[in-house]
């Protein structure tokens, strides 16, 4: 049995053929996501704080920083983010927020990232509002510090805000470029399933070459004539019998 093998060429020249058809449908579903994006994803706004963890002021004046304590400086961060997280700290914030955002809903919008081997920390919250992003950062930073105070104690915290909950009032999700994208994959996916069904569908004659692979030979063509054509031979034959009569 013979198998057809289609080569970069026979791509191309179906690209070129369905072209108009893979670009419309590829627009259409660019549309259709970023529609999707204005009307039903809600835009997110960040508000951001910087703290630094440093060891106590006593050890500072005693002797210079070692690299083990920054090390455990470092590593503190780890139940720093646990407090952060943690529902006693956020029951608090969701109290003092008027319940309007619930224990989860906080776990979910806050995020802490330390840089490797870094004494520093920023703590994030992704709300609805950039207001209520500020809000809500402003709240989880003055009740973790009150926490830390009353679990390690005064004299031996040392924690500094490097830079308090930042305003932004531009959002920062969902991404117009990301949509357009998404939607441009699924728009070419869409649209070569399309074409490879349409092109599986057709089982007209298209040339000699798809003859011969099927194995079969061409003994002639038959030419569909235009309306032009058909008028002027139309004309020619009348005009023929017309002579015929004369002669005769």
């Amino acid at each position: 049995m013979h198998q057809e093998e289609i080569s970069i060429a026979d791509l191309w020249k179906l690209f070129l053929k369905h072209a108009f058809r893979i670009f419309t449908v590829v627009l259409l579903c660019m549309i259709l996501a970023i529609s999707f994006m204005i009307f039903f994803v809600h835009p997110k706004y960040e508000s951001t704080a910087q703290l630094l963890v440093n060891q106590p002021e006593t050890n500072l004046k005693e002797a210079p920083i070692q690299y083990s304590e920054l090390q455990a400086s470092s590593q503190l961060i780890n139940t720093y983010r646990d407090i952060i997280t943690g529902d006693s700290v956020l029951s608090q914030v969701s109290q003092e927020m008027n319940n309007d955002y619930s224990i989860g809903q906080l776990q979910g919008a806050i995020a802490v990232e330390q840089s490797p081997n870094s004494q520093a920390f920023n703590i994030t919250v992704q709300l609805d509002s950039p207001k209520g992003a500020q809000e809500v950062l402003y709240k989880v930073v003055s009740i973790f510090e009150e926490t830390v105070r009353d679990v390690y104690g005064a004299k031996e915290t040392n924690i500094f805000i490097l830079s308090p909950a930042s305003y932004n009032p531009n959002r920062v999700s969902p991404s117009l470029p990301i949509y357009a994208i998404i939607g441009a994959m699924i728009g070419l996916g869409v649209s070569i399933l399309l074409v490879l069904i349409s092109e599986i569908s057709d089982t007209t004659v298209k040339d000699d070459e798809f003859m011969t692979s099927l194995g079969l030979n061409n003994l002639g063509k038959v030419y569909e004539l235009s309306s032009k054509d058909l008028k002027q031979s139309r004309m020619s034959t009348v005009k023929m019998n017309k002579r015929n009569r004369k002669t005769v």
